[in-house]
């Protein structure tokens, strides 16, 4: 765990008394499936879920070849086999958490910030650590079948209920682009998240997008 994340972790757990001291500072609102929620964390994914007849959350902690997508496609593409799911009856969410937090960054990022550096993540046509994101575009893993490999992250977002992102993790992203490119920490964050692949949703972290998934009747399965 980096400096920076243990650093946002610390501060977050001191203000926990104070929340329960002082109550709620926001309004209420009514969130899916009858739970409250007081916060501007995107969670209308687990409502959408609840429309889906099979469900599974896919937990990605670790980079691993991407293989948490690759499952979370080949758990789709068994239950329409077995079952003759329809696209719709099947409620799958990926969470990408820790080490994994990387592969929710755009092709510029990648290139640009030195990911492939950070991930040891090798292009293998030039033993030199990769300058985009190995999981957008063309698949690089020559043990890992191409026509299920190409685009992985964009068929999953596709196909998938919800691709999140853990932003405690996401921690480790901000804090790298604040040191390198001398940036405070709100201006930072922006250009963080202005990096994300489109469609991925942050989450406050990857234990709340794991137990929420799970409370909206998601099957768990540790995938990476």
């Amino acid at each position: 765990m980096s400096t920076d994340r243990r650093e946002f972790l610390g501060a977050m757990l001191a203000a926990v008394p104070a929340v329960r001291a002082t109550g709620a500072a926001t309004p209420i609102q009514q969130g899916p499936q009858g739970i409250a929620t007081s916060s501007s964390w995107d969670v209308s994914w687990a409502e959408k879920l609840g429309r889906a007849q099979h469900r599974a959350v896919f937990d990605s902690p670790e980079i691993s070849q991407g293989l948490a997508l690759l499952r979370t496609l080949v758990w789709m593409k068994d239950y329409a086999e077995v079952y003759n799911s329809k696209p719709a009856e099947l409620g799958a969410v990926v969470v990408l958490r820790h080490n994994a937090i990387w592969m929710v960054m755009n092709d510029g990022f990648w290139m640009r910030r030195g990911v492939g550096e950070i991930t040891g993540i090798k292009d293998p046509r030039s033993a030199q650590p990769i300058g985009r994101n190995p999981f957008l575009g063309t698949n690089i893993y020559p043990d890992l079948p191409s026509d299920a490999m190409n685009q992985v992250l964009q068929k999953a977002i596709q196909a998938s209920t919800a691709v999140l992102a853990c932003n405690l993790a996401f921690q480790d992203v901000v804090g790298h682009v604040k040191r390198t490119m001398k940036l405070d920490d709100a201006s930072a964050r922006k250009f963080a998240v202005a990096g994300m692949v489109p469609g991925i949703i942050l989450q406050p972290s990857g234990v709340f997008a794991v137990t929420r998934a799970q409370e909206a009747g998601c099957q768990y399965m540790l995938a990476s």
